[in-house]
C-alpha cells in the first residue's frame, strides 16, 4: 500500500528524518466496527500527548477510544468528545495556564481552533506511519524548520500559493497537526506547545507539521525529484 512505500521514500531523503517511523500516521475512525483488527487496544488512559512519542520513538501503536483519552482536550480537538466547559470558557488557558490576559481571551483562542465534529470520532489510531494497518487520515512529522519547509515547498510547487498556519501555541499535536491538516485539507506547521514540551518531550528547536494522507504522494514525488536541487542552490 502507497502509505508503507512512501514512508520509505520519504524516510530516505537527507533533509528530513532517516527513519520511516519519524513519520506517524493517525486515523479517527468514524463508526463503530471500523476499528482495524492489528493493532491492541489501549489498557490505560494517557493524554494524547504520549501516544505519539511512543510510535515515533519506541515503534508501538495506539488504538484509543474516548476512554482512553486522559486529556479531554485533545479528545475533542479529534471530536471524542465535547469540548470541555474549563477549555470552552477560557477558564483553563486563563486560570491555570495564564495564556492569556482575560477569560474572554482563552474564549476566543478556543473558538478558533479547528475541531472535528463532537461524537463523529469513536476512535483514534496512532502509529509509525511503516506500521499502520489501514490508511491514515493525517501524517504527523516533528522535524526541524528546514524539513517543515521543504514539506511546504513540495506542497506550493504544482498549484503555487502561500501556507497558511492555523496555530496558537496551545494543543499542538492533536488540533494543530490533525484537526486542522484533516478538516481543512492542507498541510499545517505548529510550533509545538508547553504541553507537548512537557509530556511528550518536543524539542525547543523542533516544529510539528500535519499533513492529509491525500497529499502525501504528491509530496513525496516532487522532493524525490528536487530536494537535492534546491539544497545545492541554499548550500552554493
Amino acid at each position: 500500500m502507497y502509505y508503507d512505500e512512501s514512508g520509505r521514500d520519504v524516510g530516505h531523503f537527507e533533509v528530513l528524518p532517516g527513519n520511516p517511523g519519524q513519520y506517524r500516521g493517525r486515523e479517527t475512525f468514524q463508526e463503530r466496527g471500523g476499528d482495524p483488527s492489528g493493532p491492541q487496544h489501549n489498557r490505560e488512559a494517557l493524554p494524547l500527548l504520549l501516544y505519539d512519542p511512543g510510535a515515533r520513538r519506541d515503534g508501538v501503536s495506539y488504538l484509543a477510544h474516548a476512554d482512553y483519552h486522559e486529556c479531554k482536550g485533545g479528545a475533542s480537538g479529534l471530536g471524542l468528545v465535547e469540548c470541555p466547559e474549563n477549555i470552552r470558557t477560557g477558564t483553563l488557558y486563563f486560570n491555570k495556564l495564564h495564556k492569556c490576559s482575560t477569560k474572554e481571551a482563552g474564549t476566543l483562542i478556543a473558538a478558533n481552533m479547528p475541531r472535528i465534529l463532537p461524537g463523529s470520532t469513536v476512535a483514534s489510531y496512532v502509529a509509525p506511519l511503516d506500521k499502520m494497518v489501514t490508511r491514515p487520515d493525517v501524517v504527523i512529522l516533528v522535524g526541524n524548520p528546514l524539513q517543515a519547509r521543504r514539506i511546504v515547498q513540495a506542497a506550493m510547487f504544482e498549484k503555487g500559493g502561500r501556507a497558511t498556519f492555523n496555530t496558537a501555541g496551545i494543543q499542538s499535536f492533536c488540533v494543530d497537526a490533525t484537526s486542522s491538516p484533516y478538516l481543512k485539507g492542507e498541510v499545517n506547521v505548529s510550533l509545538g506547545c508547553d504541553g507537548s514540551v512537557r509530556n511528550a518531550g518536543l524539542e525547543d528547536e523542533e516544529v510539528v507539521v500535519g499533513i492529509p494522507y491525500e497529499m502525501m504522494e504528491g509530496i513525496c514525488t516532487v522532493l524525490k525529484e528536487n530536494y537535492q536541487g534546491w539544497d545545492k542552490f541554499m548550500r552554493g
